[in-house]
């Protein structure tokens, strides 16, 4: 189902033996026959304990090749792999925050806290108002238990700035959240992880990175950490903030 220009979202019946997914984890596709390489896609949602969403963006010929995919037609996944978020600390807010396609990482970790009951704010931005995808988040409730706010770049739709901006003046508005959850481009995680060191906070984030093997084998999708290089595949997708080593780059 086409969600947006360029972007899909996908559900996929998978077997009964199918591990339980937490948000955060992802699936290894084998987008077609004549393509060596899987490629690695969030877990979006789990609508049914038979299904799985993925959220997807045409970059190349591995994303093209499943949207082209007919109807009910067989995939091949691997997965959950990778390390999930965690709990929030605390009974304060949950904040989430998504830039373009990384509303894939956090919008099942957004299903599930709305579930549980959690307060949450979701902060969604993207770079023009055909471009964003908060409408595949829960819907804001009337009592603020979940709401979200959005930021174009271009400033058609909702706060006129980066994502990262609406953070910041989102927080100076709360207070102290429990914790502050992220996925979107590594610009963009940099500035989050620095917003939430600046005020101390619980943060973690979600990359996103080629990934040849999934499991950690291959180390193609190594970042730098205060531990050394470690794997996005295996020790993450999800890593603490306070733990990433950035080399500085703009919210984007």
């Amino acid at each position: 189902m086409s969600i947006s220009p360029g972007s899909s979202l996908f559900t996929l019946e998978v077997e009964s033996e199918f591990p339980e997914p937490n948000p955060g984890q992802f699936v290894h596709v084998a987008a077609s026959e004549e393509l060596t390489l899987r490629r690695p896609f969030s877990i979006a949602g789990r609508p049914t304990p038979e299904k799985i969403d993925l959220l997807i963006e045409i970059r190349g010929k591995g994303t093209r090749a499943l949207t082209d995919l007919p109807y009910r037609a067989p995939v091949s996944i691997m997965g959950p792999l990778g390390n999930g978020f965690s709990e929030p600390e605390g009974d304060g807010r949950a904040v989430v925050v998504a830039g373009g396609i990384g509303v894939a990482g956090i919008r099942f970790l957004a299903h599930e806290l709305h579930a549980s009951g959690r307060s949450v704010l979701a902060l969604v931005g993207a770079r023009t108002r055909n471009e964003l995808l908060d409408h595949l988040l829960p819907p804001t409730t009337s009592d603020g238990r979940f709401e979200v706010a959005i930021a174009t770049d271009d400033g058609t739709a909702g706060f006129w700035g980066t994502v990262c901006e609406l953070l910041d003046r989102e927080l100076d508005e709360i207070g102290r959240p429990s914790k502050v959850y992220c996925c979107g481009p590594v610009g963009m995680l940099a500035e989050t992880a620095a917003v939430a060191r600046d005020m101390d906070l619980p943060c973690e984030l979600a990359f996103e990175e080629i990934m040849a093997c999934g499991t950690g084998a291959c180390r193609g999708c190594v970042i730098a950490t205060k531990q050394g290089y470690r794997t996005v595949c295996k020790d993450g997708p999800v890593f603490d903030a306070r733990e990433i080593v950035f080399e500085g780059a703009p919210c984007v």
